[in-house]
């Protein structure tokens, strides 16, 4: 496990498209899932993994599926591609860290993956800070 901060992240077009729509079929919930990738200062999305969200009330929160999240962590052993973090939606309002995202984010090598509409932005909690910082992300053609 690298301490590299991300630099930025890339994912394809293809993979943008597929987000934005699993948050438009997730509506008014909130959708989510995992992140695989590889790099250190760039990371690279290699794969979405769509998770059920297991949330309370999923209409304003997300909770990955933790036995999805067993699951895929038990799948990558032995390769070079790990979890980077994970995404959502949020159904209502901008792709911006709410305060409930803030309480949650607890490991600081994670990205915050947030599509609202057709926007991605990704963000992670550095060990010592109180709230988020910004991770641009590329899409690529």
């Amino acid at each position: 496990m690298g301490m590299t901060a991300p630099t930025h992240i890339t994912l394809s077009a293809t993979q943008a498209a597929t987000l934005c729509a699993a948050a438009r079929a997730a509506h008014p919930h909130e959708s989510c899932g995992l992140l695989v990738g590889e790099g250190e200062g760039p990371l690279t999305i290699t794969d979405i993994v769509a998770t059920a969200n297991v949330a309370d009330d999923p209409s304003s929160a997300f909770a990955v599926d933790p036995q999805a999240q067993f699951d895929l962590l038990r799948s990558l052993r032995g390769s070079n591609r790990r979890v980077i973090g994970h995404y959502h939606s949020h159904s209502r309002g901008p792709a911006q860290p709410s305060p409930r995202d803030l309480a949650m984010a607890h490991d600081p090598q994670a990205l915050w993956l947030l599509v609202a509409g057709e926007e991605l932005r990704a963000f992670r909690r550095p060990a010592e800070a109180h709230s988020f910082v910004e991770v641009p992300v590329m899409v690529l053609s």
